[in-house]
């Protein structure tokens, strides 16, 4: 079995790397299990464990919903938190307003899936790129303060020319991650 997703690979910039360092920074008490930017990625979609002999068939299926399909570019210029302003657990940027194409794009991966029998998850699609999983915050109102004084600004703008089915293994170090096929747009 293997623990499969679909997602496409974001190379760390300077200007992300800088608010990496700043949070890590000022947030160096807090028991946060920081991303390694070398493993930026924006999930498509989360397969899960996964027989290998349909590795094949997924690959197909992707190839096939995003023939034609072109490259677009992504900004990721805004900074959040999942979970309640009690609990936060997930630290992510994303695009501040809706890019269509890749919600077009996100959509057609989807349905792909959903026709072979990988069914679409409840919620709807929320663009991020997760930064660091919150375990615990030792101070709350500092960790609120210092996050929400944080202005947006540009952290990342690429190109996508393709995304890639990757296995996940989990490890103690964390999550190892190994592309199985990878979707080119045509350009």
């Amino acid at each position: 079995m293997k623990r499969l997703f679909v997602a496409i690979h974001l190379q760390a910039e300077k200007p992300l790397l800088d608010f990496f360092s700043l949070l890590q920074a000022n947030l160096r008490h807090e028991d946060i299990k920081w991303v390694n930017p070398a493993q930026l990625h924006l999930t498509l979609k989360f397969i899960g464990e996964t027989p290998a002999a349909n590795i094949p068939r997924i690959a197909q299926a992707l190839d096939e919903a995003v023939a034609g399909y072109k490259p677009f570019s992504l900004s990721f210029d805004k900074h959040g938190l999942f979970g309640s302003r009690y609990q936060p657990r997930v630290i992510w940027i994303g695009p501040a307003t809706e890019n269509p194409a890749l919600l077009l794009l996100a959509n057609t991966v989807l349905d792909a899936m959903d026709q072979i029998g990988y069914a679409r998850d409840r919620q709807n699609l929320v663009p991020h790129l997760t930064l660091g999983r919150i375990r615990f915050l030792h101070d709350k109102p500092a960790f609120h303060h210092f996050f929400e004084s944080l202005p947006d600004q540009n952290y990342l703008h690429t190109s996508v020319d393709q995304f890639h089915l990757y296995e996940s293994v989990l490890k103690p170090a964390g999550a190892v991650y190994s592309i199985h096929h990878s979707c080119c747009l045509n350009r």
